[in-house]
């Protein structure tokens, strides 16, 4: 008995298997729409051409190789320095399997693009089955929805056109936020309505992941708005695509709207209470047909759930919140093996240097690229909260003067982040070691001052949310072989809403020195708290002098007292350092100075915003307000009271400090 049990355990499983193999797969050649070719174009043996070759063939690699990427989107880059930077990406459709994305994409990256566009620095190029995409900037989280492309039906809905045309056009709107809020791995739905009961209306739309529900939502809207009363029409846009046809042209994908199954075949003679043209399937025909589906079903449903809970274990300790969060994780992550062969083991020759919560490693991959894998020490503090927090949103941050993640690896007690490379290393290896020195002179320096300043802009006003990132020091700024500033370890940075403007926290973190006093003293953060870092910075880049080591034995207590000492006495160009004084423009030394003062004072309200501080090193007409005392002053009892308003008024007429500006006032430049 337990032998005809097994027996026919197996044969009902060979079976299932079998109906499975037979299932529809979509192994044709990809079916070629449109492509899209800009005028600006690279040089034929340029480094570009070079690095796109590499992303190409890596995109290629990702669509064709398992783990199929999630939602069928894999978005990348190759870039040795950022001159050369190539972002690419490709999205599936929905209801493609692996191997219809993968030919599709294998083709459209060793083909497609290279015959289409062959100097091209940016294109993208249309298959029915999927999207390819390059360009010289960043492509995540930007929603780009020109140029669009058409294709409508030849021939116009034969019936009446205004009932197809209202029918259609509420199905696709109605579509939109439920594509847009979709939280699966895919912003992508169908449908399916009968218009008469002839005709059925088959709609599709889909966005990139990367998108948010706001930007999907525009993007197709736009799209939707384009279509015409024919039988069909599809609109592609680099950020999403939308279709509708009187037949199905998707195949039915689990959790989405199937289309109609054909009419089951029967004996012509078959009848129904002797009406003829009823038909019907015999007992025995529904029971073979029912139960292999049902099995076939049955086995479908058993390795989803064994996937989902592989997925969960893998992924044990992130608390990750929503479906494109977990997707976004997936599509970032390392294997452990190979970190630890990029990096000889994390051996002690390829340590760049110890971060906040653990040593930086240089490690080469496989395809050559150059990284530099952040290792978490197990003490270093940062628990699975903080680390989920730095992999998710600095992914989603794109910025030249960001250190961009690449990626992440979470195996066990591991966790790692896996950065781009930047070849100098960071900020305080150059203004604090005295070998260093030499070589980094003041057009360097203000430079860097600019850079900073453009990347904290960016954090709290120009990205997809506006981030506080609490930690700003020296060396968390890294300099690449250009000596661009990319600031980096975000992982204290706080997300906050559009228009919040604090928060508190019993929990203080950061490093003292860097630290806004309302933060330090009563765990209030805000935009402003990073100003203040910022101006510290700046103070630091200029004087060559670290704030938390600065001593000046019976003069001040810290670097801030030192610079406002000399500031206020009229003797600012002092506090510059030896090594650039003599070949330094005292015009910018003295406007970064005075902005390094302005962004440390004790009063938050006081404070530039980052839009203002960037205002003031791009506009040299403009003149700012006198700075006030900065946070951490401490007066010496042998110093005599002095007035604000005589400090201002002699402020640039003292002989010891020979400078000028024009008297043009500021105004604080907020966002919209």
């Amino acid at each position: 008995m337990a032998v005809s049990r097994c027996f026919s355990l197996n044969v009902i499983l060979f079976f299932s298997l079998f109906l499975l193999s037979t299932i529809r797969k979509t192994t044709s050649m990809p079916h070629y729409l449109e492509k899209n070719c800009p005028n600006s174009t690279f040089a034929p043996n340029s480094k570009y051409k070079t690095n796109l070759k590499t992303l190409l063939s890596s995109l290629s690699t990702k669509a064709t190789t398992n783990p199929f990427p999630p939602g069928g989107f894999y978005i990348t880059s190759i870039a040795n320095d950022t001159n050369d930077a190539v972002y690419g990406l490709f999205l599936c459709r929905g209801d493609q399997n692996i191997t219809g994305c993968g030919e599709c994409v294998k083709t459209a990256a060793t083909s497609g693009l290279q015959t289409n566009c062959p100097t091209s620095k940016s294109a993208v190029i249309y298959y029915d089955e999927c999207m390819v995409r390059y360009s010289n900037e960043s492509l995540y989280g930007k929603m780009v929805d020109d140029p669009f492309s058409s294709f409508m039906n030849a021939k116009r809905f034969e019936g009446n056109q205004t009932q197809f045309f209202g029918i259609m056009w509420k199905t696709m709107k109605a579509m939109v936020a439920e594509t847009a809020n979709n939280r699966s791995t895919k912003k992508f739905t169908t449908k399916m309505v009968n218009v008469t009961r002839s005709v059925t209306l088959y709609a599709m739309e889909q966005c990139t992941p990367d998108l948010t529900p706001k930007d999907c939502s525009l993007c197709l809207n736009k799209g939707i708005g384009q279509l015409e009363t024919m039988k069909g029409a599809r609109i592609l846009m680099p950020s999403c695509h939308v279709r509708f046809e009187t037949y199905t042209f998707y195949i039915g994908a689990v959790n989405y709207s199937l289309p109609l199954l054909p009419p089951p075949l029967v004996a012509a003679n078959s009848t129904t209470n002797g009406r003829k043209g009823k038909r019907k399937l015999s007992t025995k025909g529904t029971i073979a047909i029912v139960i292999p589906l049902v099995v076939v079903f049955g086995i479908i449903i058993a390795l989803g759930f064994c996937l989902a809970k592989k997925k969960a274990r893998k992924f044990r300790g992130v608390p990750v919140g929503s479906g494109e969060d977990f997707a976004t994780l997936e599509s970032l992550q390392y294997d452990l093996v190979t970190l630890q062969t990029a990096t000889n083991n994390f051996s002690e020759e390829n340590k760049l240097g110890e971060g906040g919560f653990g040593g930086v490693y240089k490690g080469i991959l496989t395809n050559g690229q150059v990284v530099a894998v952040k290792r978490l020490s197990k003490g270093s503090g940062q628990g699975d909260k903080e680390f989920k927090n730095e992999v998710l949103f600095v992914a989603k941050l794109q910025h030249r003067n960001l250190a961009r993640l690449l990626g992440f690896c979470l195996d066990g007690e591991e966790k790692l982040l896996v950065y781009e490379y930047v070849a100098n290393k960071s900020l305080d290896h150059f203004l604090f070691d005295s070998p260093n020195q030499e070589q980094f002179d003041w057009q360097r320096r203000y430079k860097i001052i600019g850079g900073i300043a453009r990347g904290m802009l960016y954090l709290h006003q120009d990205s997809r949310v506006k981030v506080i990132h609490r930690d700003l020091k020296a060396s968390n700024v890294l300099l690449d072989a250009s000596m661009n500033p990319k600031v980096s370890d975000f992982g204290m940075a706080r997300i906050f809403g559009i228009e919040q403007s604090q928060e508190n926290t019993n929990r203080v973190v950061g490093t003292y020195g860097y630290m806004a006093p309302e933060y330090a003293m009563h765990g209030q953060f805000s935009d402003k708290s990073d100003v203040y870092s910022f101006g510290v910075v700046v103070l630091e880049i200029i004087s060559g002098k670290k704030n938390t080591s600065f001593q000046e034995s019976g003069y001040a207590d810290d670097l801030l007292s030192y610079a406002w000492k000399l500031w206020r006495d009229g003797k600012p160009l002092e506090f510059v350092d030896p090594i650039i004084k003599d070949s330094c423009s005292s015009n910018e030394v003295l406007r970064c100075m005075l902005l390094g003062l302005l962004c440390v004072q004790d009063d938050m309200d006081d404070r530039p915003t980052m839009a203002t501080a960037l205002l003031m090193l791009d506009t040299h007409s403009v003149t700012p307000p006198m700075p006030k005392e900065p946070a951490y002053f401490v007066r010496s009892a042998r110093e005599p009271d002095i007035l604000l308003t005589d400090i201002a008024s002699d402020q640039f007429t003292s002989k010891s400090a020979n400078f000028s500006v024009n008297d043009i006032s500021v105004t604080e430049v907020h966002p919209r």
